[in-house]
């Protein structure tokens, strides 16, 4: 019995409005009247995640591996590691890599030896997460001599690896450990203004449209006087700052071919970082540095739904779309909320 499409569209876009528990019960009767069980699953895969409800989550994957159905994208199929030389796999975003490679330190106490693999620019950064030893990356810097593994991971199936439950987060706290030398050239690099020094990240790239804002809405929280804010982005949308005329100093040695570890070392001496959902979010609360985190309204599964903390990040502040394409709002609350940095930092240097 096929079940109508209806019902699964009916389930998935329940699911995209974020009716997260009206989304699981329609899941489960599209299932029961013949709709792809392995896509159903992963609907509620995902709600389960934006609930907290982790148990949950991974019951799902339990059911889509043992169906047994051929994923390309699936490397580990459940065997043990313990005493197995092991291979993780960084095919996602910097930002999972960020996230996810914590957990390498808790896979070494299983696996007799943890290669890590990650894109070249993301080498130079890898190094610096607690507990990646063994690192290496592909293309014209792939190692001569690949070396042996038994069981390959992605990066990303950490979490079901280990069942990560709720209340084991945040699992590690400033992990991210940069070098002294590259942390006093930073230091070098940026003198001292006596104002707050905030970070500005606001676009995603072409690849996801809907979590970047125009650059023209922050204006008006540029023009205030008391901030002294960065331009930490990449790319094309780097020059729209200059086009605006705003308020928006470049990050030094901050370009296309720097490299990741001078833009996490630039970090590191800021004040404030304000980004929508990308890598210099991860690389904050890494990093251990107050993050605000300018979410859409149907926010990926890692921000979870309806709170503003962050369980793998405590130095996270999430602010959320009330509503689908509502930046003005979310803008204008994070510009009410720098006011009270600008009082702190200001008694602060009257203590001083």
């Amino acid at each position: 019995m096929n079940a109508p499409p209806s019902l699964l569209l009916e389930a998935e876009a329940l699911l995209e409005q974020r009716q997260l528990t009206e989304s699981l019960r329609a899941f489960h009767r599209a299932e029961l009247h013949g709709a792809d069980p392995d896509r159903c699953s992963g609907g509620r895969w995902m709600a389960s995640m934006l609930l907290g409800r982790y148990s949950n989550a991974w019951r799902e994957c339990d059911a889509i591996r043992f169906r047994g159905l051929p994923d390309p994208h699936r490397f580990w199929d459940g065997e043990c590691v313990l005493g197995r030389s092991v291979i993780v796999r960084c095919l996602h975003g910097f930002g999972d890599a960020v996230q996810f490679l914590r957990y390498v330190r808790m896979l070494r106490s299983q696996a007799a030896h943890v290669i890590v693999e990650v894109a070249p620019r993301f080498l130079e950064l890898a190094r610096c997460i607690d507990g990646v030893e063994h690192v290496i990356t592909w293309g014209d810097q792939a190692p001569v001599d690949p070396p042996h593994w038994d069981v390959q991971i992605e990066l990303t199936e950490l979490l079901y690896f280990f069942r990560t439950e709720l209340s084991d987060l945040p699992l590690a706290t400033r992990y991210l450990h940069l070098p002294a030398d590259t942390t006093r050239s930073a230091e070098r690099e940026l003198p001292s203004s006596g104002h707050p020094r905030v970070g500005l990240v606001w676009s995603c790239g072409e690849w996801n449209l809907s979590r970047s804002i125009p650059l023209a809405v922050f204006e008006p929280m540029m023009r205030d006087a008391g901030i002294e804010f960065w331009n930490l982005q990449g790319g094309p949308a780097r020059d729209d700052a200059r086009a605006l005329r705003l308020p928006l100093r470049d990050a030094p040695r901050f370009c296309a071919d720097a490299g990741l570890l001078p833009l996490a070392a630039f970090v590191a001496q800021l004040d404030l970082v304000i980004t929508v959902d990308t890598f210099a979010a991860h690389l904050g609360g890494a990093l251990g540095i107050p993050t605000w985190v300018l979410l859409r309204h149907a926010a990926d599964w890692r921000w979870m739904f309806d709170r503003d903390d962050c369980p793998w990040y405590p130095s996270l502040r999430l602010f959320r779309q009330e509503k689908h394409g509502g930046w003005a709002d979310v803008v204008q609350h994070v510009h009410q909320q720098l006011a009270s940095l600008v009082s702190v930092h200001s008694a602060h240097k009257a203590i001083a």
